[in-house]
């Protein structure tokens, strides 16, 4: 519990953090994982801490480096890498907590047939809609590759950034056609619709199928609208719905109507003389953590870049360039508030 606020003849509020982030105050020194589980990269990442591994039904190998960090961030780090969302497992009793334990799912919740109509009449639900974000195609980079000689040795600098042309038929970007038709722009003689282009870079990628397949998955996500809607419970068709579930959205106030699929992000309950509840469902926003993920992936890309630019550049000057934008970046991250997963 982090604040309570009581005021007088008004509803009190607690405030907490997630019983996670103690994971802060474990240290892992230095730990390279190479073609391990999920399950085993849990262990390692909560080896210094009194948690353990509840269940993960995430297969697969896969691989990194855990390397002076806190044991939260090399948790976040194995989900990210292996893929999976994280719950963390409480067991009570006698009024004591018995036993810490973290679950790593391939997703959290699950499909329940739950379905929500917003139309332009529809009372006490709000809409929140970012359409400026929507890409109906995406340029996909990966690893800025090390310049070496014919022995494999390091020359010094990086060469142009990984793309999976060579895997695509020549063609660096991937699209839908589908969301051409809803979302594209059109030309200058509004003949035809063509295609909004973002862009997405995966620094650790050097493989060109891995990245195609990555940008794929990445597109998915940044057709859809960033769009969320906040309700009552009681607005569901299908019942009660738990964080992560999914829920079928058609919104009919726009032409053509949506019809998106959403997940449930965040549930608020208010106790009083009944128990009113409310959750917000959309399309997953990044969370703390995520978007902190993120820009470490970009500082890593942008250090391959600013030794891109003259092989012979100092670390020292590459360092003081990245740090300068890291603490920019940072800066602008200091404003983010609670996060439900």
């Amino acid at each position: 519990m982090v604040r309570t606020d009581e005021p007088l003849e008004e509803l009190c509020s607690v405030y907490a953090e997630s019983s996670l982030c103690e994971l802060l105050d474990d240290f892992i020194e230095e730990e390279h994982l190479v073609s391990r589980t999920a399950v085993q990269a849990l262990g390692y990442a909560l080896a210094p801490t009194r948690w353990a591994v509840a269940s993960c039904n995430v297969t697969g190998t896969a691989g990194c480096v855990l390397y002076h960090v806190n044991a939260l961030w090399a948790l976040r780090r194995v989900a990210e890498v292996w893929g999976g969302e994280v719950t963390p497992v409480i067991s009570v009793s006698g009024g004591r907590v018995t036993s810490r334990s973290v679950r790593l799912d391939a997703q959290r919740g699950s499909w329940h047939g739950l379905r929500f109509t917003y139309g332009k009449n529809i009372a006490g639900c709000t809409r929140t809609v970012l359409e400026q974000d929507v890409y109906t195609a995406l340029y996909g980079f990966g690893a800025g590759l090390p310049l070496t000689d014919e022995d494999g040795r390091y020359t010094g600098g990086y060469r142009k950034k990984l793309t999976f042309g060579s895997v695509n038929g020549g063609v660096n970007w991937v699209g839908d056609e589908d969301a051409l038709l809803a979302w594209g722009r059109w030309n200058a003689d509004r003949t035809a619709k063509v295609h909004s282009f973002g862009q997405v870079t995966f620094s650790d990628c050097e493989d060109p199928a891995k990245l195609l397949a990555l940008t794929r998955k990445a597109l998915r996500e940044a057709v859809q609208p960033k769009v969320s809607y906040e309700i009552d419970v009681a607005a569901l068709d299908g019942g009660d719905c738990e964080l992560g579930d999914e829920v079928a959205v058609i919104d009919s106030s726009r032409t053509p109507e949506w019809r998106l699929k959403a997940r449930v992000v965040r549930r608020m309950r208010t106790f009083g003389d009944g128990v009113l509840a409310r959750v917000t469902i959309g399309t997953v926003q990044p969370v703390d953590y995520a978007k902190t993920a993120s820009l470490a992936a970009d500082v890593a890309a942008l250090q391959n870049d600013v030794a891109g630019i003259d092989g012979n550049l100092s670390v020292a000057t590459s360092t003081v360039y990245v740090q300068e934008t890291v603490t920019e970046a940072i800066d602008e991250l200091d404003d983010l508030s609670g996060v439900d997963f």
